[in-house]
Parts: C-alpha cells; structure tokens; sequence
C-alpha cells in the first residue's frame, strides 16, 4: 500500500457562542496535508456521501479511507473508488494523525475564537488549513511541511500573525 493512497476522515464538533453545534469532517492524507473539510450542522450519511463523491473526482485514483465506527461512516466505499478501513472501538490511536490534527487546529485556532456563525468558522479553519499545510513544518515528516515548502536552514526569524 502506497502512502499517497491512504487518507484519513473524521469528524469534529464545534460550539458558536449562540449555542449552536457545527461538525467539521475533514480528510488528511498519511503526509500530513489536510486535502478537504466541510463544515454542516446535521452529519447525516448524504453529507458524508456527497464530500465522498468530491473527494474521489479530485483523486482520480482507489484510495484506502480510514475512518471511525460511527453510523455517518457506515458506507459503500467502493462506488466512490475507495476502500474503507473502520477503526477499532475505543482505539484513538489507531487513527492518530486525525487525532493529532484536530488537537492542533483546537489549541492553535479554535480555542483562541468565539465562533458565531458557520462562516466565521470556514474563514477561520481555512486559514488553520492553509498555515497547517503550507507553513508548518511537522515533526511526523522529519519537520518537512506536507505542501512541500521547505524552511531555511538559516537566515533571521521573523514572526507573522496568522489568524
């Protein structure tokens, strides 16, 4: 199996100050990158299906998805051209990178925001993505960075806010 062939889903809430609940599903590839996410206030199996659908016309080729056990999850993989791989019950560690990235966008973004509408939380995570894949050098890739930017090996360090 190669490594560009398998990607990881998973889904993540998000509470607005207007209590209401947004859950994020995002896909991210085993090099780090965060290839897809979408934002709905209802994850229903036509959700999931229609981002499935999206996903595979912008591969063009059979990928292995791992995923967890909830009923959202519970597809026919194979019509988009991919293979489900379902994790073990209670096992977070069998889905670690989209573990990892969802602790990463929560203490480096989301926890730092009152989000108000759905549209302030695709602003904010689309700019957490864009830092995450094309400026932040990971430690699980030998400090690469997944969109191939590679930082300087020596020159002054200079400091940018993000968000």
């Amino acid at each position: 199996m190669h490594k560009q062939s398998f990607y990881t889903m998973d889904f993540f809430t998000v509470d607005t100050i207007l209590n209401k609940r947004y859950y994020v599903l995002f896909f991210i590839s085993q090099t780090k990158e965060i290839v897809r996410f979408a934002i709905t206030g209802n994850p229903v199996k036509e959700f999931i299906r229609q981002q499935l659908i999206e996903l595979s016309e912008e591969l063009k080729w059979t990928v292995f998805l791992l995923h967890d056990i909830a009923v959202q999850f519970n597809l026919r993989y194979i019509d988009y051209m991919m293979k489900g791989i379902a994790t073990s019950v209670q096992a977070p560690n069998m889905n670690a990178i989209a573990e990892r990235f969802l602790g990463s966008v929560r203490r480096e973004a989301l926890d730092h925001y009152i989000i108000l509408s759905p549209i302030q939380l695709k602003t904010v995570l689309a700019y957490c993505i864009h830092y995450y894949n094309s400026l932040r050098p990971h430690q699980g890739i030998g400090l690469q960075i997944p969109g191939g930017n590679r930082p300087e090996g020596e020159g002054e360090i200079l400091k940018a806010p993000i968000l």
